[in-house]
């Protein structure tokens, strides 16, 4: 039987035959614009995607690993190329040694330029080092209707862990920067099997060993928070059920009778 609440799932729209005719480079944007496609995914400029890419570096000719991130500004739906910002990778976990503590942490926003890979002009976002120090390929972090809801709820913890067990991981409000890139791979570090974290009154961060399965666990995380949702608020009034019952007609009549002539008053 066809489940009536189907409609309110997202489609997996990954194209395989399209996305390996690609370059890697290309497979995110691909990635970004089909993420971007719906809403439910993330609001319009919301969220962003990366991939840690090798390439030939320009000026020594040798094989490097660059970040690949969706830059400041911009529309995952839209995006193209030259709306990513590219970084070094050994030059991005250099500035560890640079950081020097929470109290300093905006100068950090300051190194980024000069982790620039073949002189890229996008600026790169305030997001970089949480995508960068992800420890894997392929990241994705959305702001889902969904998991939102999850992430502003008071027992956010609670329901991360009720909603996805072990598998996506829960970590506490702070702002984006470096800080939070850093409790993220050692979230990371410490629970190797998670395929993604809740990060309370924010998004969602996923990820994945190739495009496909990092897109493919986004659409999958965000269905299930939905899944969870329907079936807990399934023959529940919406926010909580009427408090003040409507009038009836002849009883909406009889109120507009008594207040009319007190407006004709006022506009006379």
């Amino acid at each position: 039987m066809l489940d009536k609440r189907s409609g309110t799932r997202l489609a997996n729209l990954w194209d395989e035959a399209k996305a390996q005719a690609m370059s890697e480079p290309e497979r995110l944007v691909y990635r970004s614009n089909v993420l971007g496609s719906d809403k439910r995914v993330t609001n319009y400029g919301g969220g962003n995607t990366s991939s840690k890419i090798w390439q030939k570096d320009p000026l020594t000719g040798e094989s490097v690993e660059v970040l690949w991130v969706k830059g400041s500004g911009g529309d995952s739906a839209s995006i193209k190329l030259d709306g990513f910002a590219t970084l070094y990778m050994d030059k991005l976990r250099a500035l560890k040694g640079h950081y020097r503590g929470l109290e300093h942490e905006d100068e950090m926003v300051g190194y980024l330029p000069h982790c620039t890979f073949n002189l890229n002009p996008r600026p790169a976002s305030i997001d970089t080092p949480l995508h960068a120090f992800v420890p894997k390929p392929h990241v994705d972090h959305m702001h889902p209707d969904a998991i939102i809801a999850i992430a502003a709820a008071k027992d956010s913890k609670a329901l991360t862990k009720e909603i996805f067990g072990d598998a996506i991981g829960w970590l506490p409000w702070k702002r984006p920067g470096f800080e939070l890139g850093l409790w993220l791979e050692k979230f990371c570090v410490e629970n190797p099997e998670a395929k993604g974290v809740v990060l309370a009154s924010h998004g969602l961060f996923t990820w994945g060993e190739t495009p496909r399965e990092c897109y493919e666990t986004t659409i999958s995380v965000i269905n299930q928070a939905i899944d969870w949702f329907e079936r807990k608020s399934e023959g529940k009034p919406i926010f909580g059920g009427e408090v003040v019952k409507s009038l009836d007609e002849p009883g909406r009549r009889a109120v507009a009778a008594k207040l009319m002539p007190r407006i004709r008053g006022l506009i006379s």
